[in-house]
């Protein structure tokens, strides 16, 4: 099925279950963040989180440039600490860093993430805190 169909299917099919099928097929994360933000159904909402949340940090091939642009349109602060906790690339966990201000979480990520650069980026933003 194409990704047009699942588009179609993801904002219109009346059946949850349905909706719900194709929000685990869809790569598209500007309707996943549509249907995160809008939708009134909780179970196909929390769906469209876990995939959006997914792909975002890199479960798929989706393009880096577009998942960079994905994250800074996205004002949910856990889907942001997932995504600073475990991004795929580390360049897409720094500019997570950048929107986060939970003081624990940064303390967090510049204690344990694998990437030196990246805890590096987490010390610095605990730091302008500080200031």
């Amino acid at each position: 099925m194409g990704h047009n169909a699942l588009r179609r299917i993801v904002t219109h099919d009346p059946d949850r279950g349905v909706r719900c099928a194709a929000i685990r097929r869809l790569r598209d994360l500007i309707i996943l963040r549509q249907v995160c933000e809008a939708e009134g159904d909780e179970v196909v909402r929390d769906a469209a989180r876990v995939r959006y949340r997914q792909l975002l940090a890199g479960g798929d091939t989706l393009d880096l440039d577009y998942r960079h642009a994905a994250l800074g349109a996205c004002s949910d602060a856990q889907i942001i600490a997932h995504v600073a906790r475990s991004a795929r690339e580390p360049s897409l966990r720094v500019a997570a860093l950048g929107l986060i201000d939970e003081r624990g979480l940064l303390e967090e990520i510049c204690r344990h993430d694998r990437d030196a650069d990246v805890r590096a980026a987490a010390a610095d933003r605990l730091a302008s805190f500080r200031n």
